[in-house]
């Protein structure tokens, strides 16, 4: 699978398994997770079929304000 995490300076891509993928989740609080382009909530990562999963992005929350 394909994991795209976002950051500050651009994005960082890297194939991962499915022990990988749950890991680098695990390892950005954070982030919000989007599964194959649909945010998700963190609660359900258990629960993925990995099988079935193309790409997962990882992208810092966006906080608004003014």
């Amino acid at each position: 699978m394909r994991l795209t995490i976002m950051n500050e300076t651009g994005h960082t891509s890297l194939e991962l398994d499915a022990n990988g993928m749950v890991e680098q989740i695990t390892d950005h609080p954070t982030h919000w997770l989007f599964i194959d382009g649909e945010m998700v909530s963190r609660e359900t990562v258990n629960t993925v079929d990995w099988n079935e999963v193309e790409s997962v992005t990882l992208t810092p929350a966006v906080v608004g304000g003014n």
